[in-house]
């Protein structure tokens, strides 16, 4: 249950999970000290994974002349290596009566947290458990760049609100970067350490059974740093997809991928048993779809790329929406016809 209300600002712990993020996490690790919230009300949390690239030992360096200076700071190990325990792991040990975390290459604004926490207490009689921002998406190079705006347009990620963007506070289906209360941990349970991926999903939609809301919040801003490489993005979609499904927990925009590579599919073998009868008008039909999402493409490229990246998302697109497909497409199979429905991609 929900502990009653004192005269008092929340204590908040930040926390940040990481594993071989040497230059990354430095500038995760600023953000937090940048709050503009209390200093004195919050404590940060790094945990861990075992890193081998140097990151360990920075962060021993960096922390201990933070406490040097007063900062409440500590760093935890995370010996199972995967995002989910890390976070349980900082959330099990936090002191906070909120508790936030970030990704590794992401940052947030200095008053993240401040208007976080407002509206975590505003919001209290309205079953406000989580309240999240929006995200501004950076790339390096030219493909990173492009790789950016698809992360940022709706025909690439779908009607996702911290992704897109929101002028107003708004309720929506999930949030990104959220402070929690901590309390939710305790009745909804904690993120589940057997996904590899889509863990806030899961996570989430147990919230939202128990009839709780998110909030996404325009002026919580977070930087989040993409993949800056074709190969990469198309890993990342590919592993995505996959524990969508795997998971069991998705909404409808993360299920239309793999719609589109079934539709690719079954329309690559219609087309060419239609076009062998000489039913060109029933050929024609099975391709409406494909022309529609092609001037889709063309239209939303040619909108949301900035200069070069207009003709680089022409292919990125296509690229990202059927790696995700086929990802989802896999874990679909492996759960229809293999033992174990939750493998590592």
């Amino acid at each position: 249950m929900e502990p009653e209300t004192e005269d008092r600002l929340p204590f908040v712990t930040l926390l940040i999970v990481t594993r071989n993020e040497k230059e990354k996490v430095k500038k995760s690790l600023q953000s937090f000290l940048n709050q503009t919230y209390p200093q004195e009300l919050i404590e940060i949390i790094i945990i861990d994974g075992m890193s081998a690239d140097g990151t360990r030992k920075m962060l021993e360096k960096s922390i201990n002349e933070l406490q040097r200076k007063g900062i409440n700071i500590k760093m935890l190990d995370n010996p199972d290596l995967i995002l989910a325990s890390g976070w349980n792991i900082g959330i099990k040990n936090a002191k906070g009566d909120i508790v936030c975390r970030i990704d590794a290459h992401s940052e947030i604004c200095p008053e993240y947290v401040e208007v976080g926490v407002n509206e975590l207490l505003k919001r209290k009689e309205d079953k406000m458990v989580c309240v999240g921002g929006v995200l501004e998406n950076i790339g390096e190079g030219i493909i990173g760049n492009a790789i950016a705006d698809l992360f940022s347009s709706k025909f690439g990620m779908g009607n996702s609100a911290f992704r897109t963007g929101v002028r107003e506070p708004e309720y929506t289906d999930t949030a990104v970067f959220g402070l929690y209360w901590k309390w939710v941990f305790d009745e909804v349970g904690y993120f589940d350490e057997t996904l590899k991926r889509n863990q806030d999903v899961d996570l989430h939609h147990r919230i939202l059974q128990k009839g709780y809301k998110f909030l996404t919040h325009p002026k919580m801003k977070a930087t989040y740093y993409v993949r800056n490489s074709l190969s990469g993005m198309i890993k990342k979609a590919f592993g995505d997809g996959y524990w969508t499904i795997a998971s069991g927990k998705s909404y409808m925009r993360h299920r239309i991928p793999l719609y589109f590579v079934l539709y690719l599919i079954m329309c690559f073998f219609a087309v060419g048993i239609f076009s062998y009868l000489r039913l060109f008008s029933l050929r024609l039909v099975c391709l409406l779809p494909l022309i529609l999402y092609v001037l889709l493409l063309i239209f939303f490229s040619l909108k949301d790329g900035k200069s070069y990246n207009k003709l680089l998302l022409l292919v990125l697109f296509p690229a990202f929406h059927i790696s995700y497909g086929l990802g989802s497409l896999k874990a679909f199979w492996d759960k229809l016809f293999l033992k174990k429905s939750q493998r590592a991609v």
